[in-house]
Order: C-alpha cells, then structure tokens, then sequence
C-alpha cells in the first residue's frame, strides 16, 4: 500500500501542477488582431484630418463649437474612465506619473511649437512661416497619436475604443482650424488638403513602431498608455473646456456644453461594449 501511495503521488503532483499552470493568465486571442483594428483607427482618423477641405465650409461654421465641446468630453471620458484605470490596472500607482508626465510633456511642446487655438484667435495675416511650423507640429502630434492608439488596443479592445473615440473626435475640429490657417496663408484647396494628408500618415509611424516594438517591449505598454492619458487630460482640460465659456451668446455656450456631454456620454457606452 505505501509503494502504490509512492506512485500515485507524482500522478497527483502533475495533475495539480497542471491545474495552478491553467490559472495563469494567458496570452490575449481578440477576435480581431490589435494591428488590423489599430490601421482601421488610423484610417479613419486621417479621413476626419480631411475634414476641414471635404466638408461643407458653412456646416462646419455653424457646428464647430458644438465639435470642440464633443472633443473636450470624449477627451476627458476617456482618459478618467478607460485609459488611466487600464494603467493603473496594469502597473499600479506608477501610473500616475506616467500619465503627468504625459500632461507637462504636452504643455512643454506647446508652448514650444504653439497651439492651434492660439494661431486661430491671433489678428491679421497668417505668417508666412506658419504652414511649415503648423505641418511640423501636426506630423509629431500624429506620431504620438498613432502610437496611442496601438499602446491602447494593445492594452485592450475597451481602452483601444476609448481612444479612438477622443482622438478622432479631436481631430476634427482641430484639422478644420489647420486647413483653415493653410487657407489663409494663400495655400490653394487641392494644395492645403494635400499637405494635410501627407501628415496624417505620420501616425501610421508611430503606430507601426508600438506594433512592432510590442514583442520585445510589452512591459512598456501601460507606460505608453498612461503618457497618452496625460495628454488628453492637458488637451482637454486646458485647450478645449475653456471654450466651453466663451461663447458670446447662450445658444453658444449651450451647443459647447451639449457637444461636452455628448462626448462623455459616447465614450462612456463605447465602455460599456
């Protein structure tokens, strides 16, 4: 009886070791690969850079505020409610620093190349340097949205919708403004909207190189997210919801406030999903 209690223990052993082994978390098997919903993403997002040139010039006049109030909330929706926590959920408090990181970065960078909503206020003639610098900076902002919207779907289908959701919705009102300045630096239609397009795939860039560096970096990941949170924290909280108050009608103000909370309400069911 001992010796058959002698050979059935290494059965047993295995067995249970098998057992602890199953309930490590494994790899993720998405129905759709990150990479193929990440193009998609980007695709779409470039479409929205168009917007500005492809969309009716007096429909765009009338709802901008309403796209800039969308923008702010979806922004915000999505840092609070699906970026951040998937970090954190992922590495803990070092979250946190990544994302402000991520918002003095963001602050850093405009107030060294400028930002849209101030190109727009300013009085007179756009200068002539300004579709350069404006091309410049909308180049390396699309990296890093790019490699936000990878790091995202990386991360997770939720967070990956999140993001896309902000990003996009940003894009749009931000590239009308571009177009716009290009507009009035003498660019003609066809001239503006090809510039614009030659930038929107510089976020196919920054999106292949978080893709690609995946395998060998994926501890790096979380820290990608948590930076992209930071951002949208900045963006929204202090180049977009200020605006929310400067309309200089209560039908303005009230069309920024109903896009803010449409916003959050789209990415908050997107969460849901």
């Amino acid at each position: 009886e001992a010796r058959a209690e002698a050979r059935r223990r290494p059965v047993d052993d295995a067995r249970a070791g098998g057992t602890r082994a199953a309930s490590f978390p494994c790899p993720r098997h998405d129905a759709v690969p990150p990479w193929i919903l990440t193009m998609l993403v980007l695709f779409l997002d470039g479409l929205a850079g168009l917007a500005g040139g492809l969309l009716s010039e007096r429909w765009l006049k009338e709802h901008r505020a309403a796209l800039v109030g969308f923008a702010a909330g979806a922004l915000l929706a999505a840092a609070f409610l699906d970026v951040i926590p998937e970090a954190f959920q992922s590495v803990g408090p070092s979250a946190l620093s990544w994302a402000f990181g991520g918002f003095v970065a963001t602050a850093v960078f405009e107030w060294q190349f400028g930002h849209h909503h101030e190109h727009e206020t300013e009085l007179g003639a756009p200068p002539a340097s300004l579709p350069v610098s404006l091309l410049g900076s909308d180049a390396l902002h699309n990296v890093g949205d790019g490699a936000a919207v990878a790091a995202a779907f990386l991360t997770s289908t939720h967070a990956g919708l999140a993001v896309a959701l902000a990003i996009i919705s940003h894009e749009v009102p931000q590239e009308v403004g571009d177009f716009a300045l290009l507009r009035g630096a003498g660019w003609s239609r066809r001239r503006a909207l090809l510039g614009l397009a030659g930038v929107q795939l510089t976020a196919v860039i920054g999106g292949l190189a978080v893709l690609l560096a995946s395998t060998s970096f994926r501890f790096a990941i979380p820290a990608v997210l948590s930076f992209t949170g930071g951002t949208f924290l900045y963006i929204g909280a202090t180049d977009l919801l200020p605006t929310l108050h400067t309309g200089r009608t209560f039908r303005g103000r009230r069309e920024r406030m109903l896009g803010f909370v449409a916003g959050i309400a789209v990415v908050f069911l997107a969460s849901l999903l």
